[in-house]
């Protein structure tokens, strides 16, 4: 099979590997859509790159082989979920694997194929066709999805989207779906385009202007009722936190290893509830194919579709961030 691989320093190279072969339990996914992620920029542009290995977890296939499983079968469609668990602890047995202590991360979604355990295969219905798949089966709407639940937004909430990369237009989906009044903050022009198209109420240059002080202005003063952080900058948490209300509620999405914070300032006099989402369940998987059926939508979130021999130019437009989501086509 041919496969992606990460060459170092931002560079990207078709190579071929054996084709995997499932062990029990598992089926083997003849990929057809993959999708990048922000979350792999680090790995593009470091010098050591993908050591080799195939990179990719958002991902769609058919299923090509099983190999003692009891409910996949050839020729099922999946969407292909990335992490899970031993299976008998605490968190798996709440259905939240990806909790679990044991924690694995299945790889190679930028490859032709894939060995996938069952319960990581989440079957798909014939009207999601291959595109759509992969993007409620993934870290776009699947993420975004889990945030926006658990925070309750409703129609009647002001909600401030820090940052409209690919996970930023996934919540944007959402709440475009649930109704609420959307303010969003980004640096690209590009993508400051993409959230207008998917619904959003104002959309402004955190370089331009004070991002506090214009979500005060469109809020009389009070602040956003609820604030999404999608990116990965200390600015768009510290914009996240300054921008709500008081008893208002901030929803941590954008990966961060290290920031700086003023609890007493930004949290404890304003009384806030912060809260973190990572990835999503298979419940919460059957909840987005529910929520399609009602009239959920993705348009205007896909700007690139490249085929897998040019993807070094779908990384390099990806990681210039004049894009929305980028998608692999085999």
């Amino acid at each position: 099979m041919r496969g992606v691989v990460f060459t170092g320093n931002g560079t990207v190279e078709i190579r071929e590997f054996p084709d995997p072969r499932p062990k029990d339990g598992e089926a083997l996914i003849q990929i057809g859509v993959s999708a990048i992620c922000g979350s792999e920029l680090g790995q593009y542009r470091s010098e050591a790159g993908s050591k080799g290995s195939v990179p990719g977890h958002e991902m769609m296939g058919r299923v090509i082989e099983v190999n003692g499983t009891r409910r996949l079968s050839v020729g099922d469609r999946v969407a292909i979920q990335i992490m899970y668990g031993c299976g008998d602890c605490y968190y798996c047995h709440r259905g939240e694997p990806m909790h679990c202590p044991n924690l694995i991360y299945l790889q190679g979604g930028h490859g032709e194929l894939v060995c996938a355990p069952e319960m990581c295969c989440l079957p798909l219905p014939d009207e999601i066709d291959d595109e759509l798949g992969v993007l409620l089966g993934g870290d776009l709407v699947g993420t975004s999805y889990r945030a926006v639940k658990r925070l309750g937004v409703t129609a009647l909430d002001t909600v401030a989207v820090l940052g409209a990369g690919p996970i930023g237009l996934g919540v944007l989906a959402i709440l475009r779906f649930v109704g609420a009044r959307t303010i969003v903050s980004e640096v690209s022009e590009y993508r400051r385009r993409l959230a207008e198209t998917l619904g959003a109420s104002h959309v402004f240059d955190p370089n331009e202007v004070n991002v506090r002080e214009a979500v005060s202005d469109l809020t009389g003063g009070l602040g956003a009722d609820i604030t999404i952080d999608c990116s990965g900058t200390q600015d768009t948490l510290t914009a996240a936190l300054e921008c709500v209300r008081c008893f208002g509620k901030v929803a941590l999405v954008g990966e961060k290893r290290n920031v700086t914070v003023s609890p007493s300032d930004q949290i404890i006099h304003k009384e806030i509830e912060i809260i973190g989402s990572f990835y999503f369940n298979a419940a919460d998987f059957k909840e987005i194919l529910g929520l399609q059926k009602r009239g959920f939508s993705t348009d205007g979130i896909v700007s690139h579709r490249v085929p897998l021999a040019e993807a070094d130019q779908a990384f390099a437009t990806f990681a210039s961030g004049d894009s929305g989501k980028v998608l692999i086509l085999r």
